[in-house]
């Protein structure tokens, strides 16, 4: 008697995967590929819709907000248990499609978020309740405009090299830390970071610190009656170096986004040296309490 591929019955095409995952096991995979924080997503999303994967017209009935996050729990589910090719046949066949960005949506994003309101005085705030070396990690965060995992990688790493940073990890000649050098820590698939210019006083102090965790920062904040807003210092970067004229694709660059255009992979080209004392000379224009 033939056996199908995991997943599969011998007598039906149709995957019988939910019955049949090692959610442990699926946990560390995903754990291993992506972002400690859409890792998680993807998994919770998969573990609660993954009876969508033999029903996938329903996924219809999921409400719209919450649709592409459904839709790429089961996608990463899919692929992991091999039946992917399946899955996203039958999402073709349904007419089932991620939901688009509603433009609108994005204008009063634009135009009317709060995101930024009170974050420096936050900065502040926060700083006054955090350890010395936690005080360091937002302000290596609020200069570099990095993800927040990514920044306690960095730092940790900074910490861990000691003065090795200086030739392992930073480049003396460009002023910047050359993150793809450590790919298993900075290279995840769609979340990647390549550089960063960051001043070199801030990164020898941080050598000689200790290293970080987000959660003892998250529970300090917490105990102090103070919001989490460490993610939120990223976009205030990308708008502050945008006001202060660094191009979006220089931006894109140093948050790890490289975009598909013509123009991008064809014709943009930038001198590594310029582009950071360039950067390290905007750092400068921020508040006297942000900048090192």
């Amino acid at each position: 008697m033939m056996v199908g591929p995991p997943g599969f019955e011998p007598e039906s095409i149709e995957p019988k995967a939910f019955k049949s995952v090692d959610w442990g096991e699926y946990k560390q995979y995903l754990l291993s590929k992506y972002a400690k924080g859409y890792a998680i997503s993807l998994f919770e999303h998969a573990k609660k819709y993954q009876k969508l994967l033999d029903d996938v017209n329903k996924i219809q009935l999921v409400k719209p907000t919450a649709r592409n996050n459904v839709i790429n729990g089961l996608v990463a589910l899919s692929k992991y248990l091999g039946t992917y090719e399946v899955f996203m046949k039958k999402m073709a066949t349904h007419g089932i499609k991620r939901v688009k960005a509603d433009p609108i949506q994005a204008f009063n994003r634009i135009f009317n978020s709060n995101a930024h309101k009170g974050i420096e005085e936050w900065f502040k705030d926060a700083s006054s309740v955090l350890a010395n070396n936690e005080k360091l990690y937002l302000r290596f965060v609020m200069l570099s405009g990095v993800r927040a995992m990514e920044g306690i990688n960095a730092f940790n790493l900074i910490v861990d090299l000691g003065s090795r940073y200086e030739t392992e990890y930073y480049n003396q000649e460009t002023g910047f830390l050359e993150h793809f050098k450590y790919p298993k820590l900075f290279m995840r698939n769609s979340k990647n970071l390549y550089i960063s210019a960051v001043p070199k006083q801030l990164l020898d102090v941080i050598s000689k610190s200790t290293k970080v965790s987000y959660n003892a920062i998250d529970k300090k904040l917490d105990r102090a009656s103070m919001k989490m807003r460490v993610k939120q210092l990223r976009s205030y970067y990308a708008t502050k170096m945008r006001e202060n004229g660094l191009l979006a694709e220089q931006i894109d660059l140093m948050q790890g986004r490289v975009g598909k255009s013509i123009f991008l992979q064809h014709y943009f080209k930038q001198d590594a040296k310029v582009l950071g004392n360039k950067i390290l000379g905007l750092l400068q224009l921020l508040p006297r309490y942000i900048k090192f």
